[in-house]
């Protein structure tokens, strides 16, 4: 479980600095979907962790 916390806190801090780059700011929106794709993709690479 821990390589998909990981995995999720760096999706959602890169989502972050990315957005903020690209629209030179920080805005509400763009940090609760980042934070929704980041426990996604958590969701998923934990998922995948326990299969293989």
């Amino acid at each position: 479980m821990f390589p998909a916390v990981v995995f999720a806190i760096t999706m959602f801090i890169g989502w972050i600095v990315f957005d903020a780059i690209k629209h030179k700011k920080v805005i509400k929106e763009n940090v609760i979907s980042g934070f929704v794709a980041s426990i996604v993709a958590g969701f998923a690479w934990y998922i995948l962790f326990i299969i293989f």
